[in-house]
């Protein structure tokens, strides 16, 4: 009995493609998310400079800088896209200290919580290293 000539793949043919595609995926996807988590740290960048701006506002008609987020004008202790949850940990007349740490999907992000002060960020002491806060 003979076969026709039909145009087709075999199955070998196809045991090589998704193989193929299988090692691509299990490069690329991590690629991807990391690249995700990396475009949500600019959430809490610019989540701290707001409130370093609220900060420096307040502390021109004030003696000393704010211990609250509230009286910045910042109801909700979250980042714009919620990413991160804010909490000024130290304020007074000369500096303050907030930090932005990770919530729900970015939690698992190597650089953890952020910090910035009156002089800009704060790197290392346990808060994102210079790395993270580049852009």
């Amino acid at each position: 009995m003979n076969r026709p000539d039909t145009a087709g793949f075999t199955l070998f043919e196809l045991l090589i493609t998704l193989a193929i595609v299988a090692i691509l995926a299990t490069v690329t996807v991590p690629s991807y998310t990391g690249l995700v988590a990396a475009s949500r740290r600019s959430d809490a960048m610019a989540a701290l400079a707001l409130v370093q701006l609220a900060q420096e506002r307040w502390r021109a008609a004030n003696p000393a800088y704010s211990r609250d987020l509230g009286t910045l004008g910042r109801g909700q202790a979250t980042s714009p896209d919620g990413y991160y949850t804010l909490r000024i940990h130290s304020a007074d007349a000369g500096s303050f200290l907030v930090l932005a740490r990770p919530t729900g999907v970015q939690q698992s992000d190597p650089c953890g919580t952020y910090a910035l002060d009156a002089n800009g960020p704060v790197y290392g002491g346990g808060y994102a290293g210079a790395d993270c806060w580049k852009r």
